[in-house]
């Protein structure tokens, strides 16, 4: 069985996959050109592709990464092995009505993080000491968080995705799991010649006094330490279109814009660039994984996620999204996500961009912010 739709919860649009035709999976590196073969003459058909991409996928698009042993796999794919890059095929896709918000005041049983705080706390001292020693200049360090909830899985989008709404959220079902993302965050999106990529880098929690809120986003904005890290990643995203985009063409349209959500402020900034003809594969090995939840230079970031991580992220800063026959796209980057691996079982990913001057104790109270997307605070044990 497979479902997929995508929704703009900010403005109300939705959209469905319907006839679904089979799906084009990727379990090791030396399938990648056939898949991308197979999605190129799917689309070339006129057929729509919905595109769930696990963030371990970077590492066999990108030649520069070294292959290191896998981290703990995801509790659903162990024993089995697990595609990096799934490609469902359907028919077409048609504008729906969105799905009425699910009103439950505690869609979440049970949350817990698969870290110790202190032992978070190491990992943060341990990417300052490389920052300090000249190895990289940002690690965006994460961790998983087990949920349970007695709400059917589309229920439990409905739920989450009525009280904190955003622009790129999607609900896929693909015959083995279940992806609920609510995320803010645009990873690439192709309208004819056009890219555009909008990363999220700092964030600030909402108050419900409106003072204190507003006093808020004011220190959010003003933040020397969140617009350096948004401006790093500016710059290596830049650096990323420059290798498939039209010389001369990458702009940076807008810089440290602040978006409001029901929970958190946020940072982005937008950047274009014109790659006419680029076709779906040379784009995700220039841009995948997005900059912004690896850190920079990305490839040594990516390397120190390896080491300190403990598990797979999985679908977790991913990407969910669609690829049309024209070549248009939209992928988001899978922030604020969940994986579910069964009816009431699933991980939820947070965490937060590491630079020499961040604070161990607030990177880990960020963490549980971002965790107020599920109306609970995942457990300090």
């Amino acid at each position: 069985m497979s479902q997929c739709r995508f929704e703009n919860r900010l403005t109300g649009q939705a959209r469905e996959m319907r006839g679904f035709r089979h799906a084009i999976r990727v379990h090791g590196k030396h399938e990648l050109a056939n898949a991308f073969a197979e999605i190129e003459a799917a689309r070339k058909q006129g057929l729509w592709l919905a595109l769930l991409l696990d963030y371990e996928l970077g590492e066999w698009l990108e030649p520069a990464f070294e292959a290191r042993p896998l981290a703990r796999p995801l509790p659903s794919q162990a024993g089995a092995p697990r595609p990096r890059l799934t490609a469902l095929v359907y028919e077409q896709m048609a504008a729906v009505p969105i799905w009425p918000a699910h009103h439950d005041k505690a869609p979440i049983s049970r949350a817990q993080p698969g870290i110790r705080k202190r032992d978070y706390q190491a990992c943060i001292g341990d990417i300052r000491a490389a920052i300090a020693r000249g190895d990289l200049y940002q690690v965006n360090f994460t961790f998983p968080i087990s949920i349970e909830s007695a709400l059917p899985p589309e229920t439990l989008y409905r739920a989450i995705a009525g009280s904190h709404p955003a622009a790129h959220c999607a609900y896929v079902e693909d015959g083995a799991r279940r992806i609920l993302s609510f995320s803010p965050e645009l990873f690439l999106e192709r309208r004819g010649d056009m890219l555009t990529v909008r990363p999220m880098k700092g964030t600030a929690p909402r108050h419900a006094d409106p003072v204190l809120d507003a006093q808020a986003s004011v220190a959010l904005k003003n933040s020397e330490k969140d617009r350096a890290e948004n401006l790093m990643i500016v710059d290596l995203l830049r650096n990323d279109l420059g290798r498939i985009a039209t010389p001369g063409s990458v702009n940076v349209d807008a810089l440290f814009s602040l978006e409001r959500y029901p929970s958190v402020w946020t940072m982005t900034s937008t950047i274009t660039a014109r790659a006419p003809g680029v076709p779906l594969e040379e784009l995700l090995r220039a841009l995948f994984p997005c900059g912004s939840i690896t850190g920079a230079p990305k490839i040594a970031a990516m390397h120190k996620i390896r080491q300190l991580e403990a598990a797979e992220r999985g679908i977790y800063c991913g990407s969910v999204g669609w690829l049309a026959p024209d070549g248009d796209c939209s992928l988001n980057v899978a922030i604020r996500s969940l994986e579910m691996h069964n009816e009431r079982n699933g991980v939820f990913g947070v965490g937060g961009g590491i630079v020499h001057d961040s604070d161990p104790e607030q990177e880990w109270q960020e963490c549980h912010w971002k965790a107020r997307i599920l109306n609970q605070s995942p457990e300090t044990a």
